[in-house]
């Protein structure tokens, strides 16, 4: 997590300079980024999955500046606003990004009813936190904030943390809000915060990821999704080696964490009858039972999303009921693992 100007970067481990002004939020640290495939190190560390700019407000009103960079017009750029759990009304949130300069101004809320529901219910975000939740499919610049803001204190947020990794699904492909994708909902679902290192169309299971992934001491529990970014490029037998690799190094420094894998969701592979698909499922499923560790689930992707209802156009993403059904599914499972113990 990076402060700055008042604001916690939720999900940002180095704010970056950025050609022509501003801040890039960089999802891992420059030594890990380097060392990523070219998609991943060039592009998909700075796309804004799972990014999210939180503050108190001191001041009756807040503004904070922000625009895209260079993107398809077809991508998605909606900011949302929550307050804690609560999403803003629809006066305040969503909010597009454009490339040029973007103005999100919040009037500081009447949270006082807020207030009592969060500690009725203990909730787990104080409404007091505002939260930007930023687009999960491009890369946004943070340019500048305007009030008297102030970082959430620790005892505002969450107390455990989830981490996700993994292909553009795990991002938020298709989900339509930033709030939709299956990451978040498991995280709103336990009760936990999200650490979201999805990297679209270049999940390549990067050794230098996985040994950062286990080194964080910043999760509590963690996801793995693999495969769907590489089975037109690689064989089983190199799948199999580049994952048995990323796993090992993720186990490596994992502690006594749980860690939750999972292959390639129902996709166009299975509905054309792709041999390479069910190698790759068992390659996985094989994978987590050598390890021997009681604390690494494994569960084919199948499980997690079966139906073609539950499929976007593309036959490649879950839709946005897609997303749900996977975080309905998944999170029902990590409870019930996590609870049993």
């Amino acid at each position: 997590m990076q402060v700055f100007k008042g604001i916690v970067f939720h999900n940002v481990d180095e704010l970056v300079p950025f050609q022509g002004g501003g801040w890039a939020l960089n999802r891992v640290p420059s030594q890990v980024r380097k060392e990523l495939n070219e998609a991943a190190r060039v592009d998909r560390a700075e796309n804004t999955c799972g990014v999210e700019l939180r503050f108190l407000m001191r001041s009756d009103k807040a503004k904070i500046i922000l625009r895209r960079g260079k993107a398809r017009l077809d991508s998605s750029h909606a900011a949302e606003v929550y307050y804690g759990q609560f999403q803003a009304p629809y006066s305040v949130t969503p909010r597009m990004i454009g490339t040029d300069l973007t103005e999100i101004t919040i009037e500081r809320p009447h949270i006082e009813k807020l207030s009592a529901l969060y500690r009725e219910h203990n909730l787990v975000f104080d409404p007091e936190v505002v939260r930007i939740i930023l687009p999960y499919d491009w890369k946004i610049i943070f340019m500048d904030a305007e009030g008297d803001l102030v970082p959430p204190k620790p005892q505002q947020l969450p107390q455990r943390r989830y981490l996700a990794y993994g292909s553009s699904i795990t991002h938020g492909g298709d989900a339509v809000r930033p709030t939709g994708s299956y990451a978040m909902r498991i995280a709103d679902l336990l009760g936990v915060d999200l650490l979201n290192k999805g990297f679209a169309s270049s999940a390549h299971m990067d050794l230098a990821l996985g040994h950062h992934i286990a080194e964080r001491d910043d999760w509590d529990f963690a996801s793995l999704e693999m495969g769907i970014n590489v089975i037109g490029q690689w064989t089983a037998e190199v799948f199999e080696h580049k994952m048995r690799d990323f796993l090992s190094a993720v186990l490596k420094c994992k502690r006594n964490r749980w860690l939750f894998v999972t292959d390639l969701f129902l996709c166009n592979h299975d509905l054309d009858g792709l041999d390479r698909i069910l190698d790759y499922r068992l390659a996985v499923r094989r994978a987590v039972e050598d390890l021997g560790d009681s604390r690494t689930i494994y569960t084919a992707g199948t499980e997690l999303l079966r139906s073609v209802n539950e499929l976007s156009a593309d036959l490649v993403h879950p839709s946005a009921a897609g997303q749900e059904a996977i975080a309905l599914r998944w999170s029902k499972l990590m409870r019930d693992r996590i609870e049993a113990e």
